[in-house]
């Protein structure tokens, strides 16, 4: 229809497009390589990662409790005075030690017996490890997510935009029609004037369609950390045919982005996906309340007697009472059990179950939730399917009303308010279309970071 329309302004003496510009710098940015640069940038995800690294390794520290510890000690002591001891009255003194003492050797230790304290402690870390991982796992979905909305949005914004450019050159080859017939004395100037601000109108729309895919596309960056530098104060859809209409400053950016239907196409198997029973979030609340249940454990076990193993080899000096060094060896057994502590273990124990309680319940708010969005994602995409056959409806229809218009009006049959309606209403339905598929993607996009076809991380 809008190559039709150009033919009939240039047959009626239209002023001619302004010359193609210069060409801009161009941007394109697959689906895939907003992902993989949002991943790369993410600073949330990079403290989500030194998180989990930390927690692997306060568990590793916890298993090293479970094997036995070897140590070297050594000390040295210089004294000022030394006793001396005589064995009998009659007998000369002698000093029972020397100014100066050392020693250095080998200690270990080991625990025999806890009831299990310090095996469950490790268990118990190794799950808050766990539930790290499922944390950071939350939040590559969380960066997926929100890196396919802003990609989304960019792609909205450029279909307008696309829909505006096509608009203004419809008026501008009506105006140009219009204008020769006004010179023929066979249109008024109230048509004249009015066709006119149907130019510049459109072009008032397309300006705020630039400006739409400019805010969008900085948004892409923040998520992405690429692109900053550059300009895209005047972004131009690469889909759009050159020369630009008439009056068009010269994008300073041209963006490809993916099809929206190869995008769609990628995400429709998630429509039919379940709601993903081990997502991320219910598995760290579930490790919590796990981890919580085993430091309520290990704690509980320190009501019962600790035995623990020492052996220790020494090289010292003096050998009391002999003023020579030596080799000591030394082993022994040491228990304890608590007597009186006014109820602090079982207090803490106590605690500890209280919080895994917390995080089960947590647990299964979360579950509710996730549900509701689920099911929600998907009646919203069941409405949104009926939308869209409504949609192509209108656009076909609405393109052919302002076709229809127009000749009705060069036959004298309908006014020029009747033709700028009809425009009017031919681009809003092109503009609710592509909402309606940005819509129908965003649900599509929601459903799989809560289903099973998730990519695991």
């Amino acid at each position: 229809m809008i190559a039709a329309w150009l033919a009939l302004a240039a047959a009626a003496g239209a002023q001619p497009a302004a010359p193609p510009p210069a060409s801009a710098p161009a941007l394109t940015l697959s689906l895939d390589q907003a992902e993989a640069a949002a991943f790369a940038h993410s600073p949330i995800l990079k403290a989500a990662e030194s998180d989990l690294a930390s927690a692997q390794a306060q568990a590793d520290a916890e298993l090293s409790q479970l094997a036995p510890r070897v140590t070297v000690d050594g000390s040295y002591q210089y004294q000022t005075e030394v006793p001396k001891v005589a064995l009998g009255p009659a007998a000369p003194a002698f000093q029972f030690g020397d100014h100066n003492s050392y020693s250095i050797g080998p200690t270990l230790s080991y625990t025999l017996w806890d009831e299990g304290g310090l095996l469950k402690a490790w268990r118990s870390q190794k799950a808050l490890a766990g539930s790290q991982q499922a944390q950071r796992d939350l939040l590559r979905r969380q960066v997926r997510l929100v890196t396919r909305l802003d990609y989304f949005q960019v792609q909205l914004a450029l279909e307008q935009e696309r829909s505006l450019v096509d608009s203004l050159r419809l008026a501008q080859a009506q105006y140009g029609d219009i204008d020769h017939r006004y010179r023929a004395g066979a249109a008024s100037r109230i048509d004249w004037l009015s066709a006119h601000q149907q130019v510049l109108d459109r072009r008032r729309d397309l300006l705020a369609a630039q400006s739409d895919v400019s805010s969008a596309l900085r948004a892409l960056f923040a998520q992405t950390g690429r692109g900053q530098d550059l300009d895209v104060s005047a972004p131009m859809d690469a889909r759009v045919q050159l020369p630009l209409p008439e009056g068009t400053a010269p994008p300073t950016v041209s963006v490809r982005l993916e099809p929206l239907e190869s995008v769609e196409a990628r995400l429709s198997g998630a429509s039919a996906a379940p709601l993903d029973e081990a997502y991320p979030q219910l598995l760290v609340y579930s490790k919590q309340a796990q981890a919580q249940e085993l430091a309520a454990k290990s704690i509980a076990a320190g009501l019962w007697p600790r035995v623990q193993l020492a052996f220790k080899s020494d090289y010292l000096y003096p050998n009391v009472p002999l003023l020579v060094p030596a080799w000591q060896n030394t082993a022994g057994l040491t228990a304890s059990v608590p007597i009186f502590e006014l109820g602090r273990t079982r207090r803490q124990a106590e605690a500890q179950r209280a919080l895994a309680a917390a995080s089960r319940h947590q647990q299964d708010e979360a579950y509710d939730e996730l549900s509701r969005d689920w099911h929600k994602a998907r009646d919203q995409l069941a409405t949104l399917r009926g939308e869209e056959d409504l949609d192509r409806q209108s656009v076909d229809e609405t393109a052919e009303i302002a076709r229809l218009r127009y000749a009705s009006y060069r036959d004298g049959g309908s006014t020029i308010l009747d033709v700028e309606t009809a425009d009017t209403n031919s681009v809003l339905a092109r503009v609710a279309a592509a909402r309606t598929r940005t819509q129908v993607l965003i649900q599509l996009a929601t459903l799989q970071s809560l289903s099973t076809t998730q990519a695991r991380p």
